[in-house]
């Protein structure tokens, strides 16, 4: 799998013990909480062998993880991606061999026994005149609700929500104070929408790469790559964006100097701006951000730490204290993070190897219940199928991780999301 040396501490680099910005509200650790938040990480896969929609999740939070994978839905999928819904239950969307309508999948809100439960698929449908998919990504806007996103064989970019709730009149009977006498009033209330889903909207533009992020706002960022290697941003002008026109114009971010971009990896940072980290054709991470937080000015790329091997894959993820940690393979396949120290100063520890991959490697990050990060390795092996491995931080802002990896299968997979289930059995 890997092999991992524990680095160097924050605290000998001298990085000062006030100078972490504070946790968001809803992951501030306290003496009687041992936990960020009640979830549990879980895997959702398609296997390469027969093409199913499988999951692997954790048996409690902060638990072990189980031997065995479980099937989501039946049949064989050819692609997929996966996120929550309002309620804090696993969702995925997936496209069934054989067709191009799309099915929307959701965890049974009656989780009862140790076989993890599922909802039947729902279609979707699909976008006009689609042959395929290149990638599928969906975010929660702000009022919860799930928006879906992708790029098609031609690049066309897509886009699907489900629809706000709609207000309804219902009367009701009432006795007011001070009297015995019931009368009907007539009240406005929240009633599920008639139609579940929008249509499909397409958004101008052409992409063959796109990820979705919920800023700290509530509305959606799109960033995106074309086949030319240029990176591209937009946003929602509106909380409750429910057509194209509420969208901004795509901004084109890479420049003569940076060249083109292979991977992308934008984050919430702890003071509410997005940050986008992306991966140069030649290998360096470079990293931009909202300045302020919310609005559409970006600061110029900078350097988080110059890379003399270059690099080959990225991901970005929040760590207990609330930082940004980057961690990143490199072409001779050596692992490396890079922790933020203070985001107002934009100060990193720089990137410090603490493994070595055997194979090429995707890598996925994202927190434990106790706020501890888990950076998940999907590589490719000899065979052509993908092994998959995960280890985590040894604390909350520690700069050690673990030595040993837990193998969550050694080959026989073909794509993964990891997600943080909010809903798990206790």
């Amino acid at each position: 799998m890997a092999k991992t040396a524990a680095p160097k501490s924050k605290a000998a680099s001298g990085k000062k013990a006030d100078a972490a910005a504070s946790p968001a509200p809803s992951q501030q650790v306290t003496a009687s909480t041992p936990f960020f938040e009640l979830s549990r990480l879980m895997v959702v896969g398609i296997d390469s062998a027969a093409g199913r929609l499988i999951q692997k999740a954790q048996a409690a939070p902060n638990g072990s993880w189980p031997s065995a994978w479980s099937i989501i839905a039946p049949g064989a999928w050819i692609i997929m991606t996966a996120g929550l819904t309002k309620d804090g239950r696993v969702a995925v969307v997936g496209q069934p061999s054989g067709t191009t309508n799309l099915s929307f999948i959701t965890e049974d809100a009656n989780q009862i026994g140790p076989i993890e439960k599922w909802n039947p698929p729902v279609g979707i449908g699909a976008p006009p005149g689609v042959a395929s998919y290149q990638k599928l990504t969906m975010a929660n806007d702000a009022d919860g609700r799930i928006e879906i996103f992708l790029t098609d064989n031609q690049g066309r970019i897509w886009w699907i929500y489900q629809n706000p709730d709609q207000i309804a009149q219902v009367q009701k009977t009432i006795t007011p104070p001070g009297t015995t006498t019931p009368i009907v009033v007539t009240v406005d209330q929240l009633a599920p929408p008639a139609k579940p889903w929008s249509d499909w909207i397409q958004i101008p533009g052409g992409l063959v790469a796109i990820t979705a992020i919920r800023q700290a706002d509530g509305r959606i960022a799109l960033f995106g790559i074309n086949s030319g290697l240029h990176l591209y941003r937009c946003q929602q002008t509106k909380a409750q964006a429910l057509k194209a026109a509420d969208w901004t114009q795509w901004a084109q971010i890479d420049t003569g100097q940076t060249g083109g971009f292979i991977e992308m990896a934008p984050v919430v940072g702890p003071l509410g701006a997005t940050n986008l980290f992306a991966l140069t054709q030649n290998g360096q991470v470079l990293h931009t951000r909202q300045k302020p937080a919310g609005s559409d000015t970006w600061t110029q790329w900078a350097t988080t730490g110059y890379s003399r091997v270059p690099k080959s894959g990225l991901a970005a993820g929040i760590q207990g204290d609330g930082d940004i940690v980057l961690v990143s393979s490199d072409q001779q396949r050596v692992l490396a993070f890079n922790a933020q120290w203070d985001a107002a100063t934009q100060n990193w520890s720089g990137w410090r190897d603490f493994g070595v991959s055997l194979f090429a490697t995707r890598l996925t990050l994202n927190y434990n219940a106790d706020g501890r990060l888990a950076l998940f390795s999907l590589m490719v092996m000899p065979n052509g199928t993908n092994s998959l491995g995960t280890v985590s931080q040894m604390a909350i802002d520690s700069s050690e991780w673990e030595y040993n990896w837990t193998l969550l299968t050694e080959d026989n997979l073909k794509q993964i999301v990891v997600v943080r289930d909010l809903t798990p059995p206790v």
